[in-house]
């Protein structure tokens, strides 16, 4: 059932859909999600447009809802070892592109490792869902119905570019679906939604070993439900040159930190270390930001 034929009719489409869904697949990607929960963090009730309202703990929570998905794609693809299609490795209608833009091309239209749950279905569904109820702009049907879209394209990306089955998109859709709900409905608060996303990330520990995956899931969860306590009361409201501030320091943190591991060929103990170092400060920066703001 789960190899259905519906990847490789999709798969199928003229390459300039194929490249387009290339795009469309990077909005549940970790990166563009990590950093647009880290500037909404940050930046908070001062974003453009968007920051109505926004509180620090609301966008806390973002960051615990992505940690949460994280945790439980690599609990899952573990836990289950599915393959991914055949092909999901080569990147289809590549000479489209220039020869100068290949390489991120590839990066992007091309799927490694285990295949079931989709991890961009999980991460895009908790994420932008998470985006709908923390975000006050415009009436709450409308955010609903931006991020479902949104969601949606992001699994049919995932099918165009022949990376995943439909199986391991519905399966991301429904876990992260019943995460979603869990966090907003039951547990409510960052703290306890970091809490649940480390004792998911610790069972992909001892269920499928310490790798590089399970230890930066394990590293991202345990500082987030360590960190967020210890700050949650201290961290003042943003102000403009405050939020600014902080934004710089929080690129420079990421770029030093992630550069750094990178380098290193990092061993799995080195990855949580940097994982668990990246969020806390991620989680704490707005007090050195807004301090630094007002003192000069």
């Amino acid at each position: 059932m789960r190899t259905v034929g519906i990847t490789e009719l999709l798969s199928a489409l003229p390459g300039a859909v194929v490249v387009l869904f290339a795009l469309v697949t990077q909005l549940g990607d970790f990166w563009f999600t990590f950093l647009s929960c880290s500037l909404l963090y940050w930046v908070g009730s001062r974003t453009p447009r968007i920051g109505r309202g926004l509180t620090r703990e609301r966008a806390a929570m973002l960051v615990a809802l992505l940690a949460g998905a994280v945790a439980l794609a690599v609990s899952l693809k573990a836990v289950f070892a599915l393959p991914r299609p055949p092909g999901a490795g080569t990147a289809a209608h590549a000479d489209l592109l220039p020869v100068a833009v290949r390489g991120v091309y590839e990066s992007m239209a091309t799927g490694e490792g285990y295949g079931f749950p989709s991890g961009h279905a999980t991460v895009s569904l908790l994420v932008w869902g998470g985006f709908a109820w923390a975000l006050r702009v415009g009436t709450r049907r409308t955010r609903a119905a931006v991020a479902g879209t949104v969601v949606a394209l992001v699994g049919l990306s995932r099918l165009v570019l022949g990376v995943h089955y439909l199986a391991d998109v519905l399966a991301g859709f429904a876990l992260a679906g019943a995460f979603l709900w869990l966090a907003l409905a039951v547990l409510r608060t960052p703290t306890r939604v970091f809490g649940l996303a480390a004792a998911v990330a610790a069972l992909a520990v001892f269920t499928s070993g310490f790798t590089g995956d399970t230890a930066a899931a394990l590293g991202l969860t345990v500082a987030g439900a360590a960190v967020w306590p210890l700050v949650a009361d201290r961290v003042p409201d943003p102000t403009d040159r405050g939020a600014a501030v902080t934004t710089a320091l929080g690129v420079a943190t990421v770029v030093v930190i992630l550069g750094g591991t990178l380098a290193l060929d990092p061993t799995p103990g080195v990855t949580v270390l940097a994982a668990g170092l990246g969020t806390g400060l991620l989680l704490a920066l707005p007090l050195a930001g807004e301090r630094l703001a007002k003192k000069y």
